[in-house]
């Protein structure tokens, strides 16, 4: 007998999404047979803690994977939200090439299903499934083909598509705050952002918190609001039938604070510290060694620009300059504050040099028309003062992200700044003044984004 088959992959790390969160992805369906295609593949959202195993799910959390024939490998699971992208008509669907947003919200006894219209359908041996759809403006069917084509006995596979899902939390004192998907927008220059007033496929009005006056949100399972996110998908159970759904490229970045810990790397090796649509990256200096396995922590804060130059600039030398909004944040600035731990998870001094040769890097993307003498990369200590200095080396105008660097002898707040008037008083005055024309005469790539001393 065949089987469906259904897969499922989710980010080992739950993601704070509360605050909201931009991700970018790039897929690709592929035709195996000529011609009978299905069933698609879903971007999910979840914090599943019970599957529906009469429909064919199984697992929970990380390990969740829902019903295949026609589920797209999320039906079954409860408190989840999916996107999915489906290229095949089932019973339940109103043609064989739509994206629609599917949820039954946060309570526990309620399974996210693939159905959209009125009815009820069999999935597995569940033969009482119902609708899951958002909404009714949940749903678009007169889009791109998402899948190949056929024409007689020859079929093609489908076109690389972008997709841009974002979504936003409520304003204070809203009840919603709006979900939106992007198919192929077109794009801000050397981002992967949609220009403004890029048309959606789909917007509309979602709030991600269940609360009983909020059923079609999902529970909380967790301090902080993470979830489990990723991506499943399926074929049907019919010889000969089914597409290949690849996931070439995938950015996910959060609107909240996150971070990353690693161990410190001996000198010359790049350490990144990756937050989706944007990094930092530290290298040491060659001849450093961490013979006892010290690991630095750095944690990205997302700032309101005008409120981080009211509270952290006004009044200091550093006033004439702002922070650089990073796209993909829900138009924030981003602060790095690097702490450094003891193999006993005990805080400790970072690694120090006497003099500016660590390279301290940040790579984003951005609207704003930042350029080398324009640009500065600030630095305060201790963490969360406002005792500014500047630690710029370099600003790289790189063809897919920019990159602002600086070298510094240990570590902080960080945080990259636009500057009309050149950059502000240099950390360790006199000696980062003598090395600065030596290190920028340097300054090459190094195996990561930023540049490192030869």
């Amino acid at each position: 007998m065949n089987m469906p088959e259904q897969s499922s992959t989710f980010f080992d790390i739950q993601q704070p999404l509360t605050q909201g969160f931009t991700t970018w992805f790039q897929f690709q369906i592929h035709n195996n047979d000529c011609c009978m295609p299905g069933d698609g593949f879903a971007f999910v959202i979840q914090n599943s803690n019970n599957t529906n195993v009469p429909m064919g799910a199984s697992g929970i959390g990380m390990t969740a994977l829902g019903a295949g024939d026609g589920g797209l490998g999320y039906a079954g699971l409860n408190n989840s939200l999916a996107i999915e992208f489906d290229v095949l008509d089932d019973p339940w669907d109103p043609n064989s090439n739509h994206i629609a947003i599917q949820t039954c919200g946060g309570v526990p006894s309620l399974f996210n299903t693939p159905v959209h219209l009125p009815g009820v359908y069999t999935i597995g041996q569940d033969n009482d499934v119902t609708s899951c759809l958002l909404s009714q403006g949940a749903i678009n069917t007169a889009i791109p083909t998402l899948g190949g084509t056929c024409n007689g006995s020859s079929c093609t596979d489908g076109i690389v598509h972008q997709v841009v899902i974002q979504y936003t939390p409520p304003a204070p004192n809203q009840l919603q705050g709006v979900l939106q998907v992007w198919l192929d927008p077109t794009f801000i220059p050397g981002t992967h952002t949609p220009i403004l007033g890029a048309p959606t496929v789909l917007s509309v009005p979602y709030n991600i918190v269940y609360s009983s006056t909020n059923p079609n949100g999902l529970a909380l399972a967790n301090v902080g609001g993470r979830f489990w996110v990723g991506f499943t998908a399926s074929q049907p159970p019919a010889p000969g039938s089914g597409t290949t759904q690849d996931i070439f490229a995938w950015e996910f970045t959060t609107h909240s604070p996150g971070q990353v810990t690693q161990v410190i790397p001996a000198g010359g090796i790049e350490a990144d510290y990756a937050f989706g649509g944007h990094q930092a990256g530290v290298t040491y200096p060659s001849g450093f060694t961490n013979p006892t396995g010290i690991t630095m922590t750095v944690l990205e804060t997302p700032w309101n620009q005008q409120t981080f130059y009211t509270q952290r600039l006004l009044g200091t030398q550093f006033a004439d300059e702002n922070c650089i909004i990073y796209l993909e944040t829900g138009g924030n600035c981003i602060v790095y504050s690097v702490t450094c731990q003891d193999a006993n998870g005990n805080n400790v001094t970072c690694p120090t040099e006497p003099d500016p040769t660590i390279a301290i890097c940040t790579q984003f993307y951005t609207s704003e028309p930042i350029a080398q003498n324009t640009a500065d990369f600030l630095s305060a200590d201790p963490i969360g003062s406002n005792n500014w200095c500047s630690i710029f080396v370099s600003f790289m105008n790189d063809p897919i992200d920019p990159v602002v660097s600086g070298k510094g002898t240990g570590f902080s707040d960080l945080v990259a700044t636009f500057s009309q008037d050149g950059q502000g008083p240099a950390c360790n005055s006199g000696s980062l003044k003598k090395l600065t024309q030596k290190m920028k005469s340097a300054l090459a790539p190094g195996p990561g984004f930023c540049p490192a001393l030869q």
